[in-house]
């Protein structure tokens, strides 16, 4: 049984950024709650067109936010089919695992890497809704 070996630095390195990840959400749930009541606080005082223009950047803003990382994961993991299948293998030999992982080989590496592919397609076809709904946003609140 062929073993493909985890990157023991590529180990430590996702586990920070996972770390301030986590830390840095925290920090930002935290002030959502004081910035979202400053913000409500300031469009009950205003007018319509300029709630609706906020409306809007936020509603645009979400969805630019959203799409991005989804198409980023799908581009990923599609690329990351692509060369399972054409190796042969899955992981491919370049992949970097967090752990120690069995090699599959033949019809089962070309499974996984299809299921891959198959979450790829989909992860992007969210970053492609996502843009959709930007866009309805920007001509609705416009």
């Amino acid at each position: 049984m062929e073993i493909h070996h985890a990157d023991k630095a590529y180990r430590s390195r996702s586990l920070a950024l996972l770390g301030v990840a986590v830390v840095l959400c925290g920090v930002l749930l935290w002030q959502l709650n004081v910035w979202l009541q400053s913000l409500a606080d300031n469009l009950a005082t205003s007018d319509p067109a300029t709630t609706r223009d906020w409306l809007r950047m936020l509603f645009v803003a979400l969805g630019i936010g959203l799409a991005a990382p989804a198409a980023g994961l799908g581009l990923h993991l599609r690329r990351f089919a692509l060369a399972s299948r054409i190796e042969g293998r899955f992981p491919p030999r370049e992949a970097k695992t967090l752990r120690d992982v069995r090699v599959l080989r033949d019809a089962p590496a070309l499974a996984w890497a299809r299921r891959v592919e198959l979450g790829g397609t989909a992860a992007l076809a969210l970053a492609g809704l996502l843009i959709g709904w930007t866009a309805w946003a920007w001509f609705r609140f416009g």
